[in-house]
């Protein structure tokens, strides 16, 4: 693929997910306040957890475009995650003295969402086996 059709095809997907991380970001404000990250826990939660569907769906089910490789697997989960909110809140939460809330932040973060990646892969795996 050229660089043009390279750049729009992850830009789609980024679009998608940054908006999708948005809404759920709000969703997640309204309904549990903003005490804590829940949006950011949330999005980088759901976003693993496709990105480990659609690495089994992608690369080993389905033969798709580079172009929608490229669209969902950086553009989409690339966006709908985000590590760059999760250092920035949990950066905050140091600096006012929150140690045990950044923390709780960090551990969570990394831990759910690479269980939730392997919870995709496993969940697509015997979903479609073989």
């Amino acid at each position: 693929m050229t660089v043009l059709p390279t750049v729009l095809a992850i830009g789609v997907g980024a679009t998608i997910g940054a908006s999708m991380r948005y809404y759920l970001t709000q969703f997640m404000n309204a309904t549990f306040g903003p005490a804590f990250p829940y949006g950011t826990l949330s999005a980088n939660i759901l976003g693993s957890f496709l990105a480990g569907i659609l690495v089994v769906v992608i690369l080993e089910k389905a033969a798709l475009h580079e172009a929608y490789r490229l669209m969902l697997l950086i553009g989409l989960t690339g966006s709908l995650t985000t590590m760059s909110t999760l250092s920035w809140e949990s950066v905050e939460m140091i600096s006012l003295g929150h140690y045990s809330q950044a923390s709780l932040n960090i551990l969570l973060n990394v831990f759910l969402s690479l269980s939730a990646a392997g919870l995709g892969v496993v969940f697509m795996r015997n979903l479609y086996p073989g």
